[in-house]
């Protein structure tokens, strides 16, 4: 799948696996979160719900269960698979960065500090 790779460019972790319930338990104290849907080249997951796009970008750690089937080729694919299952749509790709003017990067100001998508494969 060409999103793991996507995601990982990105700086995130993925966990690609069959049973994403019985890797959940690992990440005690971050946020949990379905993905609506993703684009495969990118890596840009698009999330739904108002209160959703508030703890998401409050958490330190973002959990994010994405299922081989949401993966779509095209973003605007992933996004019309999106709002088909909700009216509040918002994405993410990555963990929260951002660099002063010296070019210090710093992580988590905007966002979460860490992001991690659990991709979930057919058995």
């Amino acid at each position: 799948m060409k999103i793991i790779e996507s995601l990982k460019r990105n700086g995130v972790e993925v966990v690609v696996t069959a049973e994403a319930g019985e890797v959940i338990g690992k990440f005690e104290g971050a946020h949990i979160s379905i993905a609506l849907s993703a684009d495969e080249k990118t890596g840009v997951i698009f999330f739904g719900g108002f209160e959703e796009r508030i703890k998401a970008g409050l958490a330190e750690h973002h959990v994010v269960v994405l299922k081989e089937e949401d993966v779509k080729n095209g973003i605007v694919s992933a996004y019309r698979h999106a709002v088909s299952k909700s009216d509040v749509v918002f994405a993410s790709s990555s963990a929260s960065k951002t660099a002063d003017i010296e070019g210090k990067t710093v992580s988590g100001v905007h966002g979460p500090q860490k992001f991690t998508v659990i991709v979930e494969v057919r058995k």
